[in-house]
């Protein structure tokens, strides 16, 4: 993550989660994110796996240049493009991740920004994903942002982002092995050797 706007709302989301999966939608509080809440976004997937804005932050629209509530979340995506990313996006529901996107964006006038989402699900009526909560931010804002539409987006890279920092613990064994001989009873013994040819 490179902007400090993906990076607050994760660090949000994963003190939430407190160890569960993902944290429920009425746990997120905005005023602790208020600092972040221009470039958050709330999505919705619907019984047909459409993926669209429940609600977008002011600056989202702005980036945008129009209201983002209602709209397809993978507009101006290339067939590819979509593919890749509801692909990556089910990967990591799968695996109770969030995931973060670099794309750029271009105006029909043919200017590109960067840009950096972050999407992390959330629990709506005890199912997991079926709404998430992102933010979609840029590195620096050029002066025609707000003014001309992105109508075109190219993804760069999507790729999986684990809740936890810290490495997995260390794999103990439930049984210890033992020596021990049992009495009279067939065992299986191990006869160094090897296959002679």
């Amino acid at each position: 993550m490179h902007h400090t706007e993906s990076r607050t709302l994760f660090t949000y989301w994963n003190s939430l989660r407190a160890g569960r999966p993902a944290p429920d939608r009425a746990e997120i509080e905005p005023r602790e994110i208020a600092s972040v809440l221009g470039d958050t976004f709330i999505l919705e997937r619907d019984p047909t796996g459409q993926i669209f804005y429940r609600l977008a932050g002011s600056r989202i629209c702005q980036t945008f240049a129009r209201d983002m509530k209602g709209a397809d979340f993978l507009a101006g995506l290339g067939a590819d493009d979509r593919r890749q990313v509801a692909r990556t996006l089910s990967d990591a529901h799968a695996a109770q991740a969030g995931l973060l996107i670099s794309m750029s964006g271009a105006t029909a006038e043919g200017r590109t920004v960067a840009l950096e989402a972050v999407v992390l699900p959330l629990v709506h009526r005890a199912r997991l994903g079926a709404r998430m909560i992102g933010c979609l931010s840029v590195a620096e804002q050029p002066y025609w942002m707000g003014r001309d539409q992105i109508v075109a987006l190219s993804l760069g890279s999507a790729r999986l982002l684990w809740p936890s920092w810290q490495p997995a613990p260390a794999i103990v064994p439930a049984i210890a092995p033992t020596t021990v001989v049992l009495d009279n009873r067939p065992a299986l013994r191990l006869i160094q050797g090897g296959n002679a040819a």
